[in-house]
């Protein structure tokens, strides 16, 4: 018993920490003045955040780094076409994608896809860091690619809530790798040069 409440105090103390380095930003995104138009509003945890606007055929329309605590601006489609685009709003723990129809008198929000459990990379010196929350606990596929296409790591974990791996770069050849996270949903990415 003594095992069990020691183990669950550990989880509530990574999961209270966690929280409070990186807490989720807030969303709201709701009709302007006139039909074409809407307004985003991000809090303060929404810095470094990065929002675009793209179209059926994957072209980016508008891109924008927010670097600001908080954020609010007006966006008008009156000069679109007619058609379907995609409005994302995504940080280092989620994204949010707003599937927006836009026809000849209104646009409108067809569908809103969240993901709220992506992996935390984090880079100090020659060291990167992997968390991941794995809520439904499915395969967790890590594979690390040099600039070759070779893979120089891989590693599946299953069952495993939180997974937390460090990957030490110090003595590593010269160039660019690849860190692949793939949920089975999702895949993620992130780059480190070593020069």
């Amino acid at each position: 018993m003594k095992k069990f409440l020691k183990s669950t105090a550990a989880l509530a103390l990574l999961f209270a920490t966690t929280t409070g380095m990186a807490t989720e930003p807030k969303i709201s995104l709701a009709h302007g003045n006139d039909a074409k138009s809407f307004i985003v509003k991000l809090d303060s945890q929404a810095q470094d955040s990065k929002i675009k606007l793209i179209d059926d055929n994957e072209q980016t329309i508008y891109s924008e780094n927010i670097l600001d605590a908080n954020y609010t601006k007006k966006f008008n489609f009156k000069n679109l076409a007619i058609g379907t685009y995609y409005f994302s709003v995504e940080n280092a723990l989620s994204s949010v994608v707003y599937t927006l129809t836009i026809n000849d008198k209104n646009v409108s929000i067809a569908n809103t896809n969240e993901s709220t459990n992506k992996p935390i990379f984090r880079k100090t010196d020659n060291k990167v860091f992997v968390n991941l929350f794995n809520a439904d606990q499915q395969k967790v596929d890590i594979t690390i690619i040099d600039s070759e296409e070779m893979v120089v790591f891989k590693e599946s974990a299953k069952d495993e809530l939180i997974i937390g791996k460090i990957f030490n770069f110090k003595k590593a050849l010269k160039g660019t790798y690849t860190i692949r996270v793939n949920d089975g949903e999702d895949t993620y990415y992130q780059n480190i040069t070593i020069g």
